[in-house]
């Protein structure tokens, strides 16, 4: 049985234990992607409530998560194409060849955005923080904002809670992407060998 890591993150001013067969570090590195959409959307927009700011995290980052989806289900078709016509010549393999590099490299360009906007959420999670603790500061000091903050800490909880299951899946998709796409830069090796052994035979 895979061993269990168990990790304390941050979300929003709100500590959560996390349990998983990931490495702290992964663990650790979800709870703060989460963390910064909720901030990047409290940023853009100061006067939304903190649950309507979590509801909109939630779905950004389910809107990356089926983007990723979709990217990788055009690029397994683009390759089963290439597999039934291997063999049909080799002008024809060397067409399909190119359009795997080409399909390859709108892969890396469709991650490096995402890198980019994850850095944009993580500069904007540093900002957030220090508004988030003026805002507990000045709840405590009323008894009446008190009651009603609690009321939207316990929505956010669970809201926080649907978010970290939407980027742990994001993240598995994440991975699945890459080992996909490493998988595609196999088929293009075999596909290259083919070419040169139907060179050698002629």
């Amino acid at each position: 049985m895979k061993e269990m890591n168990k990790v304390i993150v941050k979300i929003n001013g709100s500590e959560y234990p996390m349990v998983g067969p990931k490495s702290e570090e992964h663990m650790l590195r979800v709870a703060r992607y989460v963390d910064q959409e909720i901030r990047k959307i409290t940023t853009a927009n100061p006067k939304l409530s903190t649950s309507s700011a979590s509801i909109l995290s939630a779905i950004n980052i389910a809107d990356i998560f089926f983007e990723c989806c979709d990217e990788n289900e055009e690029l397994l078709k683009e390759n089963e194409e290439l597999n039934k016509k291997v063999g049909t010549g080799e002008e024809e393999l060397k067409l399909e060849m190119r359009k795997l590099e080409l399909s390859l490299q709108n892969k890396v360009k469709s991650e490096q955005d995402l890198n980019t906007k994850i850095d944009k959420l993580n500069k904007l999670i540093e900002e957030q923080k220090s508004k988030i603790s003026k805002l507990e500061n000045d709840v405590q000091s009323k008894e009446k904002q008190i009651k009603d903050h609690k009321v939207e800490v316990d929505e956010l909880k669970e809201l926080t809670k649907i978010a970290e299951e939407k980027a742990r899946v994001a993240e598995q998709m994440s991975s699945k992407f890459q080992n996909d796409a490493y998988k595609v830069q196999l088929e293009k090796i075999e596909i290259e060998n083919e070419l040169k052994f139907l060179k050698a035979t002629r």
